[in-house]
């Protein structure tokens, strides 16, 4: 006779890593969206940190729920993040590594999905769907790096988009 076990939703130490990445992701747009004189990416940053606020806010609604058991969460530090603060990093460069971190995030989001609770399966689905919006905005703005290297510090990004460059 054969007995099958069925294995524990990996939920428990899912929802550190997903909470980790929002609390971290929602701190660099924040500062991206502080710092930048270019007004077009950053309210691009202003509205991707608006929406890891969101996914926190929700993250928070699922801990707060008795029947979820109490984890340890620990942010740990992300070097690249600190060297995009200091300027060691060239705005391609950020961009770049903006996507990276989106798309691995989106990539663990539909494998945390595929071994979670039914309701933990919408939460991941909606917060990965934010992810590949993201990504979107992301690609974006490395298109506009890569026509303009100095597209974060554009303070005529609108007008460079509906008219191009001033003729010089």
């Amino acid at each position: 006779m054969t007995t099958t076990v069925a294995s524990a939703p990996q939920t428990e130490n899912q929802l550190p890593v997903v909470y980790q990445y929002t609390v971290e992701a929602y701190k660099a747009f924040q500062k991206l969206a502080e710092m930048l004189p270019n007004p077009v990416t950053a309210q691009v940053f202003k509205k991707m940190a608006e929406s890891e606020r969101e996914h926190r806010d929700l993250l928070d609604i699922k801990y707060s729920d008795p029947s979820v058991p109490r984890m340890q969460i620990t942010l740990g530090g992300d070097l690249r993040f600190q060297d995009m603060l200091e300027g060691d990093l060239s705005y391609r460069e950020i961009a770049e590594m903006l996507i990276g971190r989106e798309k691995t995030m989106a990539e663990k989001l539909i494998e945390f999905s595929r071994n979670a609770t039914e309701n933990d399966r919408n939460l991941f689905g909606y917060i990965g769907g934010a992810k590949r919006s993201h990504i979107v905005l992301l690609e974006r703005e490395l298109e506009l790096l890569l026509r303009y290297p100095d597209w974060f510090k554009r303070e005529d990004a609108e007008s460079l988009i509906v008219h191009g460059k001033p003729a010089e």
